[in-house]
């Protein structure tokens, strides 16, 4: 079998860790041996200031440092510099840790989240150890070897339970690939029968639920830890799991290699490419495609952040070689019904997703409410409509009807224009047809009247007009325009929106972030809403690109 064109990919991924690495060379501190970042919201509340700006994952960094620095194709190889920040770098994971082996959750906000056996890290110090083993003294070696062992015996001992969730997944396989690092056949016991009860649990339609069903970003994690216990192992069995996972993945994608947020329950939009799933991926045909993809458009500065657990490294070091398979995002036009709960469509340089996948809400705060159906993207200028669900937030909502802001249920049309939603006793029904100057979305309520709405990827220091003459620049305060300032249209995000009778654009809002201890968003994170009634009669916005 031909490996040259993996080789290809894998030689472009460590270019552009390196460049990612060295952006973030310079958060280096010597004294403490921690690599620093800023927070990209605000401080938390009683944060101590010697907290703020640093967390373990900060430290996962020293994977791609350990394998920059053995693998030869960059100017790192061999770079002793990178090495010593490498193994000072372990230090502070070992100077951290608990008697225990565990750490404490600590934020670059300065909120503090409790002890844990941080597994993106463990594993990240792992990979580090075993390729740096013989460049480190004897008391280092030792020392590392028993945060180590201490690490892996607390992860091996929560996993037990066999609680399908992606940590216990990447635990899993953290402690396998660990028990054959340390001759620990009890870690690697404990790692197969988790990786077994993952891929037991996985769907029909290639994800594992999260909180009532999919969630795209979090699948990754899955991926990534069933690809890597299959390089380690060879077990074929897990063949059919991780195509069925790439099946889903190569779905849920975007042009630009980002996922799709439409059918996650747990994480709004973001613009960057996950390097999490590559290694699973890579061992099946269309998953080698959608590696290259994705590959293809990475950008250092964009989307490799804090390297997402060792996962960037992870594909240089254990990437599968073999032929590749098309994928549908190789298509200029197609429509397709993606099990009984989606509909992905491509256009030209339109690209779209309907959702029909409808759960109740959740108590958990990861979990988000499912209450947003659509998505639309165009080549030019990205997404435009959609970004993902919020929590207890009515404006985030495909519509609002009946006192309900969440549908009881959803299901595809059979014709695969739309998707229809039950809110009690009034039907909802969404449809989209695309061509190659515009988008037409059609809006529909039966049995009652709904609030329809979209959220717009209308960010801070962008301009919006409308057929009135009116203007604004976004940002310096709350924007609300109705009939009278919108007339028959808006442009905003690049597009022109023609507008139904009685639409309104609201802006700011912002979702609700789980991942502050308070809720609060990123700086930037503010978008627009726009809205209209249904009473009676179908609406419809029609979306053309500004030149």
């Amino acid at each position: 079998m031909d490996n040259k064109p993996t080789l290809d990919v894998r030689q472009r991924i460590l270019q552009v860790m390196a460049q990612g690495v060295e952006a973030l060379l310079p958060s280096f501190d010597a004294q403490t041996g921690r690599f620093l970042s800023e927070p990209d919201g605000p401080i938390a509340p009683g944060a101590r200031p010697e907290d703020i700006g640093w967390c373990v994952i900060n430290q996962d960094i020293i994977y791609p440092l350990a394998v920059l620095y053995t693998t030869p194709g960059t100017r790192f190889y061999g770079d002793r510099a990178i090495l010593e920040m490498a193994l000072r770098g372990g230090d502070a994971i070992r100077d951290f840790q608990d008697p225990d082996g565990q750490v404490e959750f600590l934020k670059v906000d300065g909120s503090r989240w409790g002890p844990t056996y941080m597994c993106w890290t463990n594993y990240a110090w792992l990979e580090a150890y075993w390729l740096l083993r013989d460049e480190m003294g004897a008391a280092r070696r030792k020392r590392w070897e028993e945060g180590l062992t201490l690490a892996h015996d607390g992860q091996a001992r929560e996993i037990r339970n066999l609680h399908v969730h992606n940590i216990p997944c990447w635990k899993g396989m953290s402690c396998y690939r660990a028990g054959q690092i340390f001759s620990r056949a009890d870690w690697q016991e404990a790692g197969t029968a988790m990786i077994q009860a993952v891929m037991a649990a996985q769907q029909p339609g290639g994800y594992w639920a999260e909180h009532g069903g999919p969630s795209t970003l979090y699948n990754y994690v899955y991926v990534h830890g069933l690809g890597l216990y299959y390089a380690f192992t060879g077990d074929e069995s897990l063949l059919p799991v991780l195509e069925a996972a790439t099946c889903f993945h190569q779905t849920f994608t975007y042009p630009s290699g980002a996922p799709v947020e439409t059918v996650d329950g747990r994480v709004s939009y973001h613009d960057r490419i996950s390097s999490m799933g590559w290694v699973g991926f890579s061992a099946t045909a269309q998953g080698r495609r959608l590696v290259r993809y994705m590959a293809e458009r990475l950008d250092a500065r964009r989307d490799l952040g804090r390297f997402q657990g060792g996962a960037i490294a992870s594909a240089v070091q254990h990437l599968i070689g073999g032929e590749e398979a098309a994928i549908n995002l190789d298509r200029e036009t197609f429509r397709e019904t993606y099990e009984d709960w989606a509909i992905v469509c491509r256009d030209g340089p339109w690209f779209a997703c309907l959702s029909a996948f409808a759960c109740p809400p959740v108590a958990s705060r990861w979990g988000q409410d499912r209450q947003a159906f659509l998505s639309l993207w165009h080549d030019d200028q990205g997404l435009i409509l959609g970004g993902g669900n919020s929590k207890d937030q009515a404006e985030w909502s495909s519509f609002v009807a009946n006192g309900r802001l969440i549908p009881d249920r959803g299901k595809l049309m059979s014709d695969a224009s739309g998707v229809a939603l039950w809110y009690g006793h009034i039907q909802c029904l969404l449809r989209l047809e695309l061509a190659e100057q515009k988008a037409v979305i059609t809006a529909t309520a039966e049995g009652g009247p709904a609030l329809q709405q979209f959220i717009v990827q209308a960010k801070p220091g962008d301009t919006v007009r409308s057929a009135t003459g009116a203007q604004a620049m976004l940002g310096g305060g709350a924007l609300r325009w109705g009939p009278r300032q919108l007339g028959d249209w808006i442009e905003v995000t690049g597009c022109r929106i023609a507008l139904p009778a009685g639409a309104q654009f609201c802006w700011p809002t912002v979702a609700f972030n789980p991942y502050a201890a308070d809720g609060a968003a990123p700086f930037g994170a503010e978008l627009g809403v726009l809205a209209a009634r249904i009473d009676g009669q179908p609406i419809r916005w029609i979306i053309e690109r500004q030149p």
